[in-house]
């Protein structure tokens, strides 16, 4: 079994990859992107999935690791393996100001075409999922920074973790909520 953690980019994903990475689960990276002020506590990627849509060979030696793989490309997985997914899900207009900041550039007067096909890669990625009968648990962001006992046990209960819930709580740093839309 290979667990992706997916979602559009600035989704949390790699959020997800530290609280794998606390729950003692093998995860696949390769540190070659480091931390840096958009994500100080890593990105957790495997530079082969920029490849996948020409070549998706490296999954077969991923059995048992959680890998993050962006939504976009879940449609390239290899489908004569088995996976379970976790897909990190984030309130739209966060994701484009996240996006804005990191890139460095204002991006409002292309937010709606954003946001549009965020949306699309949203939708695809599901449908891929439930067609293809892979099992996923969605995630959403707000509410695993905000309130984190109700998604951290669903995901404790989805990954089959005995993992104490206070040892995953004390990954989560509300502090790097930086771009929040209000309530």
């Amino acid at each position: 079994m290979i667990t992706l953690i997916t979602g559009i980019p600035r989704s949390g994903t790699s959020l997800m990859m530290q609280l794998f990475k606390a729950a003692k689960a093998d995860i696949a990276t390769d540190a070659i992107r480091t931390e840096d002020e958009n994500n100080p506590k890593g990105y957790y990627e495997l530079e082969a999935v920029k490849g996948i849509v020409k070549n998706n060979q490296f999954l077969k030696e991923l059995d048992g690791k959680a890998i993050k793989i962006v939504a976009p490309l879940v449609t390239f997985i290899d489908l004569s393996l088995e996976y379970r997914v976790v897909f990190m899900l984030r309130d739209l207009d966060e994701v484009v100001q996240s996006q804005e900041k990191m890139v460095g550039k204002d991006q409002q007067d292309q937010k709606e075409k954003f946001k549009t096909m965020y949306t699309l890669h949203i939708e695809k990625s599901r449908q891929f999922l439930l067609g293809n009968h892979i099992p996923f648990i969605e995630i959403q962001h707000r509410e695993l920074l905000q309130n984190p006992d109700k998604s951290l046990e669903r995901l404790i209960e989805f990954c089959g973790w005995e993992t104490p819930l206070e040892a995953l709580k004390s990954v989560i740093d509300d502090s790097l909520y930086r771009n929040r839309k209000e309530s």
